[in-house]
């Protein structure tokens, strides 16, 4: 018994214990001094995305809602919390590019992984390769929403990738992905920006929520860099303000 209690004695672990209980009391000054939260409290969705109003995106018409039954690839993902629908404009002609869309809408909250999914990381290893990534600024003007910054532009993330085609005569076909996040009540472009949000000590909630958007038509053809940009600024204009209104968090009244 006593052998074992001197093991307890020696110095390595006494200095182990005294600093876990200083870095211990640390943190519970600087939380109660300055503020600052390691541990994120959760803030859900004022509603589920399931429950959007499909009626509220028109011109937009909703063709398929996609759900994900394959129990490790929603383990992969991270959240439950999503919106995988398919869109088409009915404004324009069939044959355009920019016909259809595939919107996917993804919600963390409390102390997430720091932003687990990008295009750049799912479309490459299903197959595709990144020709080219571009930052932007999406404009989509005066739209009364809580967020929204005062100048009308969002940060966004461009990306154009090929993908090997299943026709023989032609080798690759090149199609735009387009994404942006809302992380704890502001617009984000990247992942480094949201890590950065992410990482405010003085807030006492955390969420994000990443928006990616892809354009194409019946046939398969794909938009250009500009068509997508143009098009994904019109969707967005009917987009942002049914998520901002019904479906993100309130962040400067839960602040």
């Amino acid at each position: 018994m006593r052998g074992y209690l001197k093991n307890y004695l020696q110095a390595p672990f006494l200095i182990t214990v005294i600093i876990l209980a200083a870095f211990a009391g640390g943190m519970s000054y600087y939380k109660s001094r300055y503020g600052v939260n390691f541990i994120k409290k959760a803030i859900p969705l004022k509603a589920p995305f399931d429950l959007l109003d499909e009626k509220l995106l028109k011109p937009y018409k909703v063709l398929d809602k996609a759900r994900i039954d394959n129990k490790d690839v929603l383990e992969s993902l991270g959240t439950e919390e999503y919106l995988q629908w398919f869109v088409e404009d009915t404004t324009v002609n069939e044959m355009s590019p920019v016909r259809h869309c595939s919107v996917f809408i993804t919600y963390y909250t409390g102390n997430p992984d720091q932003v687990p999914h990008v295009p750049e990381a799912c479309y490459t290893g299903a197959g595709s390769q990144v020709q080219e990534k571009f930052s932007l600024d999406m404009n989509i003007g005066d739209v009364n929403v809580p967020d929204m910054p005062k100048d009308g532009k969002i940060p966004a993330v461009g990306l154009i990738f090929s993908e090997k085609s299943s026709d023989i005569w032609q080798s690759s076909a090149k199609f735009p992905v387009i994404y942006f996040f809302k992380v704890n009540g502001q617009y984000k472009g990247g992942r480094t920006a949201v890590r950065l949000a992410l990482g405010d000590l003085t807030s006492e909630y955390s969420y994000f929520s990443k928006v990616e958007i892809k354009f194409y038509n019946a046939r398969g053809l794909y938009p250009d860099k500009e068509q997508a940009i143009e098009a994904t600024g019109k969707l967005l204009k009917v987009l942002l303000p049914v998520l901002e209104r019904y479906h993100w968090p309130d962040w400067n009244r839960i602040e």
